[in-house]
């Protein structure tokens, strides 16, 4: 069974996903260490139990530390595309099934490209992406991806309805873009120094199917188009960024639909450099993610995190060029 439920935003999918696939309550779930505050929570709210699993500087898990994770009654493992770039899914299918547990693919960061005979979304049990947060213009929009077979009722959800506050800021940033930057970039910057930045600020974890409006441009999305359009920009970033002492972490492959162009920064001050560049030329060069405030971080993998730098890729950026800052 393959079925796609169209939701409004990418937790809204995995709440109702995770229901689906009827995970015992206080059963364990693997999770990347590195993942947002929300997509814990998700978890947590369902009264799961998460431990995570430690990743490389490739964002790739270290399979050694995971084998040896002591853990009773683990149900699933996360597989997270970072940023858009896919993972390794061999390994993950190898281990679920090794473990005869879940497969949850978390494919938020891009859109449902084909790779190697497989298309991200489907590899897992289960997937779900978020196109509200690649495609520009969508109210709503994040997509459960049911690859297994199971009876599903959903009629009795409400849709999500957008708010005129909502349509007002949409409408400014489609019409009036230099407006729309102005009061964007109006006052100080977020602090995207601080590993909890966005932690907290948003708790609405109720599912809601996607507005009609989002749903018809989620069908006319051309694949190619946005690979084409993102390849162009992260091949412009990557001279920028490297003719600033930035290295990237990941390379732009054939089809990919990345979220971000990720680069490493010298050190911490360097990357608070970058960041206060962006902001006053209006590009939102930002930190990922805002991690869940019970988490604990060693100072280590902090110092890690506070030098890497995401520069979205669904932007314009016609102040980047090739010259150091």
């Amino acid at each position: 069974m393959n079925k796609i439920i169209n939701f409004w935003n990418g937790r809204s999918a995995m709440n109702y996903g995770i229901d689906l696939l009827g995970l015992k309550k206080n059963s364990t779930i693997l999770l990347p260490e590195i993942i947002c505050d929300v997509a814990v929570k998700v978890f947590l709210n369902k009264k799961l139990r998460v431990k995570f699993y430690k990743l490389n500087s490739d964002f790739e898990p270290i399979w050694d530390e995971i084998d040896k994770l002591k853990s009773k009654n683990i149900s699933a493992i996360l597989m997270v595309h970072f940023f858009g770039y896919p993972q390794k899914h061999k390994k993950f299918l190898k281990f679920a099934k090794k473990k005869n547990i879940f497969l949850i693919e978390d494919n938020c960061h891009s859109l449902p490209i084909k790779l190697d005979n497989m298309r991200l979304g489907k590899i897992g049990h289960i997937g779900v992406d978020s196109p509200r947060k690649i495609i520009d213009g969508l109210y709503s929009g994040g997509r459960l991806f049911v690859n297994f077979n199971m009876k599903i009722s959903h009629s009795k959800m409400k849709n999500f309805e957008t708010n005129k506050k909502d349509f007002l800021k949409l409408k400014l940033k489609q019409n009036f873009r230099n407006i729309y930057k102005y009061y964007k970039f109006k006052g100080k910057r977020p602090k995207y120094e601080s590993p909890y930045l966005y932690s907290d600020k948003d708790s609405d974890f109720t599912i809601k199917l996607i507005d009609k409006k989002s749903l018809e441009k989620i069908s006319r999305i051309n694949l190619k188009n946005e690979h084409i359009k993102r390849k162009n920009l992260y091949f412009k970033i990557d001279k920028f960024a490297k003719l600033n002492g930035m290295k990237p972490i990941f390379k732009m492959q054939r089809k990919l639909i990345p979220m971000y162009y990720v680069a490493k920064a010298k050190n911490h001050e360097h990357a608070r450099n970058i960041f206060n560049w962006g902001w006053n030329n209006k590009i939102q060069i930002v930190s990922w993610p805002s991690f869940y405030k019970k988490h604990r971080l060693t100072d280590k993998f902090l110092n890690r995190w506070k030098k890497y730098i995401c520069f979205p890729l669904n932007q314009e950026f016609p102040n980047i060029n090739e010259k150091k800052i």
